[in-house]
């Protein structure tokens, strides 16, 4: 199986440039750029990506080989985390910072398996990447989307709707995977929560 599949939901219609309508996340432009999310969800096998993101996939492993590789077994490293935290160590809430796209195989969808009332925080500062993720969480109740950037942790958890759905007198698994090396410090980071 190719690490980089063919069209998914969010290729363009066949025989067009234009992504597919609907209520599902839509992008402008004829051929949207590649956007880092995208490009790990089609390192990963995932089929939430456009062929520009597919592109940019090939060129990374070509110029990194093992790139593919080492998403997969990010990934895969993220499941294990998460299904001990949620089996084993009863977590029932989990913030993911930095979280891509929450496609197969993610927290949500994990920590569901040991408790289907487990809430679950994405957040990221890509507003593309919110927009997509809330459209795919839109039949998933206690799980959402948020915009926020982890050098910031005061505002992501004061946002509130992570006030409401987390309940920081129980214990919270906060997970940053595969984030840290995409995170320029332009800005003084703010720490002291």
């Amino acid at each position: 199986m190719s690490a980089f599949p063919g069209p998914g939901p969010l290729s363009p219609a066949p025989g067009t440039n234009e992504p597919p309508a609907g209520p599902a996340f839509a992008l402008s432009g004829p051929d949207p750029a590649p956007n880092v999310a995208r490009v790990y969800d089609a390192l990963i096998g995932g089929k939430d990506n456009y062929a520009a993101d597919r592109q940019a996939a090939r060129k990374l492993e070509a110029a990194v080989p093992g790139a593919a590789r080492a998403a997969r077994d990010n990934r895969a490293f993220l499941g294990r985390a998460v299904r001990f935290l949620a089996a084993d160590a009863g977590i029932r809430q989990f913030i993911d910072i930095g979280t891509g796209l929450p496609t197969r195989g993610h927290v949500h969808q994990i920590a569901r398996a040991a408790d289907p009332a487990a809430r679950v925080i994405y957040a990221d500062n890509d507003p593309i990447v919110v927009a997509h993720a809330r459209a795919l969480l839109a039949d998933a109740p206690q799980v959402i989307a948020v915009e926020a950037d982890l050098r910031f942790p005061r505002h992501l958890l004061t946002l509130p709707a992570v006030r409401n759905l987390i309940d920081f007198d129980q214990p919270v698994a906060v997970l940053l995977v595969a984030v840290l090396h995409l995170c320029a410090m332009r800005r003084p980071a703010v720490f002291p929560v």
